[in-house]
């Protein structure tokens, strides 16, 4: 069997595509650049012209995902310019559906042997309270304040509530624990806009 042909950034994507399936298939401990390059059907070396170690594909990876997370959560938030409690209504809808498009993000982010410290040190992954969900909810914690003096809302604890909420519904979906006859993104909506 010949060895196929990329262009250069084309065999990048490729590589980091191969990668998250065998991650997900295989662990972290048996994940190669080697059997990386198999499964594109690549010779040995090439990775090495993208990345100089496991390590480096593995930012890669941790990369790809953090951002095509945080464009669908972004997307989320602008969907409704002008409501920030819509916004974050809405971004929990989309965190659920997101993993269970991407079901094998999901796992390698949160439930398996993958080194985590790849998802924090890749330099793709801002700390916590910058990402898009928390400044959100530090906005919508300034408006309430605004609207009432009186009012004390603790981010932490709202951001932690409102994350346990869709993390533990993306969780049971994704493995199936719940089994439901209906529309799943319906339920879904009404359980997150209807509260």
């Amino acid at each position: 069997m010949g060895e196929k042909t990329y262009h250069h950034e084309d065999l990048r994507e490729e590589l980091i595509d191969a990668g998250i399936k065998l991650l997900d298939a295989d662990g972290y401990e048996k994940f190669s650049l080697r059997n990386v390059a198999k499964a594109c059907g690549v010779s040995h070396t090439a990775p090495y012209r993208h990345f100089k170690s496991k390590e480096e594909l593995l930012s890669g990876i941790a990369a790809k995902i953090d951002r095509q997370f945080n464009d669908s959560l972004k997307a989320a938030v602008a969907a409704h310019p002008d409501n920030t409690a819509a916004q974050i209504d809405e971004m929990g809808y989309t965190y659920i559906s997101f993993f269970l498009k991407n079901p094998v993000y999901l796992r390698l982010a949160f439930l398996s042997d993958f080194d985590k410290s790849v998802f924090l040190d890749s330099g793709s992954c801002c700390p916590m309270k910058e990402t898009v969900f928390y400044k959100t909810i530090r906005r919508y914690a300034a408006e309430k304040q605004q609207e009432n003096s009186e009012a004390d809302i603790d981010t932490d604890i709202l951001a932690l509530k409102l994350w346990g909420l869709v993390h533990g519904i993306t969780v049971l979906l994704v493995h199936g624990d719940f089994q439901y006859d209906g529309d799943i993104m319906d339920l879904v909506r009404r359980i997150i806009w209807e509260k």
